[in-house]
């Protein structure tokens, strides 16, 4: 089942979603249960829910994707030579598409465009001389580009330091059973230099 999140453009109608949520979290139920000293397996369900609510919380606030996973981002008009990706890192691109009001699909060429995926967020740029994407002809969402995001797609991939904030996130959701949005100050202590400033 999609994931659907989106944000209001600064220029342009632009909404994103994830298509293909990431396979693993970033920590494990045994790394949380080291690091909360716990022994048993009688509450490991219940670690794998506050892992994966940590995360989830972690990922707006952040406006990264830890574990790699698609995301589809739609825009009502191509907004120019540089379109900004949400939730880096950027991993690879799987295509750039015109939408009709049918839903067909037709794809860009690939040799059209290059990507930037080192720049935060990261950026897929319309080589010179080459005419951007048009003829869509649906009024909402006629382009789209559709990507993948993480910094890999194992727990080890992540940055450390990420990792640990997700762990300190985690067991204060353990400790207090309360859902927290933001990050507990040990968290933020530990993922607070990740964060994405230029958010789209």
């Amino acid at each position: 089942m999609a994931i659907l999140s989106s944000n209001p453009s600064w220029r342009a109608n632009r909404v994103w979603r994830v298509t293909t949520p990431p396979a693993v979290e970033p920590v494990s139920v045994d790394e949380l249960k080291t690091f909360l000293r716990l022994d048993g397996t009688s509450e490991d369900d219940l670690l794998t829910t506050f892992i994966k609510a940590a995360r989830e919380s972690a990922e707006p606030w952040l406006g990264r994707a830890l574990i790699q996973q698609s995301l589809e981002f739609s825009m009502d008009w191509w907004p120019g030579q540089v379109v900004r990706l949400p939730r880096p890192p950027l991993l690879s691109v799987a295509g750039v598409f015109t939408v009709d009001e049918d839903g067909t699909e037709t794809e860009y060429s690939a040799d059209n465009y290059y990507l930037r995926p080192g720049v935060i967020p990261a950026e897929l740029v319309i080589r010179d001389g080459y005419t951007q994407p048009s003829g869509a002809g649906r009024q909402s969402g006629g382009y789209v580009v559709r990507y993948t995001a993480g910094y890999g797609s194992a727990a080890g991939d992540v940055p450390a330091a990420i990792r640990t904030g997700l762990m300190f996130w985690a067991a204060k959701i353990y400790e207090d059973r309360v859902p927290y949005k933001d990050p507990p100050p040990e968290a933020r202590a530990a993922i607070g230099n990740f964060v994405v400033m230029d958010r789209i």
